[in-house]
């Protein structure tokens, strides 16, 4: 988990959208679905905008892309730190 103030969704999700490997947007679930490098069922990363942060699930190879997460949402100006859950 991503712990930041989502103020603005709106900005979070044009961001979460330019990332490289952004697949696609699952509304039923509000799920973004990002693959760099996997090639069978399971993405590389999904995430979820939630009130009080973003919820990645990292498949194993979704790092770089959590990492891009970060500095996305530090560029908006949403202080942050990572937590385990």
């Amino acid at each position: 988990m991503l712990d930041c103030e989502i103020t603005d969704a709106s900005a979070v999700d044009r961001q979460l959208r330019a990332i490289e490997g952004f697949e696609r947007y699952d509304s039923e679930y509000s799920l973004y679905f990002f693959r760099r490098v996997s090639t069978g069922k399971m993405p590389d990363l999904q995430a979820k905008i939630e009130a009080t942060g973003i919820y990645v699930c990292d498949n194993g190879p979704g790092t770089p892309i959590s990492e891009e997460i970060a500095l996305r949402m530090a560029a908006l100006g949403l202080g942050q730190r990572w937590r385990e859950l």
